[in-house]
């Protein structure tokens, strides 16, 4: 697996997930209580860290043949992971101005960066849909 495939798919590990999650929560009450260098820091130390560490020793083809694994390849381009660092900001942003609407608000960007392939279908990449071809070819055999 290639270092673009490590980076897309690592994102979908729960090990990653949940460091995430944790860490985004965690910075944003930092940001509450106005402890700026402290919230930077566990807002994006530990996911640099944690992506780091996996991207150069974990092995993510169990992440990759899954059914998220084909939705992320699919539907998480650049265009979603703008969408998803604008929600996190703004959920910072929330935080530091004790906007709780400003939080969920980001949190909901969040989410719809994740789940914008349930609402705009996209065709399938060339390889996606040559390898889907592959095996229906296969199955009529």
């Amino acid at each position: 697996m290639n270092i673009i495939d490590k980076t897309l798919y690592h994102q979908i590990h729960p090990f990653k997930m949940v460091t995430d999650v944790v860490a985004a929560f965690v910075a944003v009450y930092l940001f509450w209580l106005h402890l700026l260098i402290e919230g930077l820091v566990v807002g994006f130390i530990p996911s640099l860290a944690i992506s780091f560490f996996m991207i150069r020793t974990m092995d993510f083809d169990k992440q990759k043949q899954s059914k998220f694994g084909k939705y992320v390849k699919r539907y998480m381009g650049k265009g979603a992971d703008t969408a998803r660092s604008i929600g996190f900001l703004v959920m910072l942003g929330g935080g530091w101005f004790r906007m709780i609407w400003l939080v969920g608000l980001g949190f909901l960007i969040i989410i719809g960066a994740w789940l914008n392939g349930l609402v705009y279908k996209r065709p399938m990449p060339i390889e996606v849909h040559q390898t889907h071809s592959r095996k229906q070819k296969e199955r009529v055999r």
